[in-house]
């Protein structure tokens, strides 16, 4: 049997802001609370479209992979790095997001 907790995404959980600025990070939410069960819920800038995360899963099966539940219900794989405040994903197409802890 699959323990489920232990892909929870804990070294992220809280909440986030993005401070990448690119045009490929602004498809990602301007905010990013990930909660326990593997939840997480994005709010976006007033200016911008539907982010890529905008509610659903996150999963961390090691600490080097974020899986999420897109906003088109798609799964994907993310390389993570997380140190003390801050954590940096890379996305299959290259785009890199970095996003600091609120508090």
């Amino acid at each position: 049997m699959t323990d489920l907790g232990a892909s929870e995404p804990r070294l992220i959980m809280g909440r986030w802001r993005r401070v990448s600025r690119s045009e490929c990070a602004r498809t990602y939410p301007a905010e990013l609370t990930i909660g326990p069960g593997s939840r997480y819920l994005g709010r976006r800038d007033p200016d911008q479209g539907l982010p890529v995360w905008d509610v659903g899963t996150a999963r961390m099966p090691d600490e080097t992979t974020l899986v999420m539940s897109t906003s088109s219900d798609e799964l994907v794989s993310y390389a993570i790095e997380v140190a003390a405040d801050r954590f940096t994903v890379t996305a299959p197409d290259g785009c890199v997001v970095v996003f600091e802890r609120q508090a």
